[in-house]
């Protein structure tokens, strides 16, 4: 249901930022949003409390965002406050910037590794992803030490398992069969 939620509302917002044509500065202003609420978690908290009030909420927006962020996406956020939809916020987020990833033809992508890749690997795998999946892939390289060796890359809804340990248990199952 979450998931429903968010999709609803960032459609909402996504369908004015295209109406007035400013996709790109409302998404900036949205991760600076989600930025500041994960830099101070205490905001977050106070959003979601029942114990503060509607028009203190409202308040704390306005003191915290209004200098920074448009007409528009302030009254976006006085929108989820007043439909007690603030608890989804970073979620809306996310799914604004899938949105507008998909109209600019970008994804994003990250490979897990054991080590760190060198830069011309990360550029030479992001090459080969866009041409794969034919977007503009922005890959982001996390290490991850469960990786004995290989990549595990996430792009989108999709993962590709090009781990050593994944390529074990396929050649595990595969004996498996032929023993029995």
């Amino acid at each position: 249901m979450a998931e429903l939620i968010a999709k609803r509302y960032a459609d909402a917002l996504f369908e004015v930022s295209q109406e007035l044509n400013k996709i790109q500065p409302i998404q900036n202003e949205l991760q600076f949003i989600a930025a500041c609420l994960k830099e101070y978690p205490e905001v977050d908290l106070l959003l979601k409390s029942p114990l503060v009030q509607l028009q203190e909420k409202k308040d704390i927006f306005t003191q915290i965002f209004n200098q920074q962020v448009s007409k528009e996406v302030m009254n976006f956020l006085f929108i989820l406050l007043d439909k007690r939809r603030q608890g989804y916020i970073k979620a809306i987020i996310e799914e604004f910037k899938v949105m507008a990833d998909a109209v600019r033809n970008e994804a994003e992508a990250i490979a897990y590794t054991a080590e760190t890749m060198t830069q011309s690997d990360v550029l030479e795998l992001q090459a080969k992803l866009s041409a794969t999946s034919g977007k503009k892939v922005k890959l982001k390289n996390v290490v991850n030490k469960d990786i004995v060796g290989g990549v595990l890359i996430k792009l989108g809804d999709k993962v590709i398992d090009g781990t050593i340990k994944s390529r074990l248990e396929q050649m595990k199952n595969q004996l498996t069969q032929i023993l029995v």
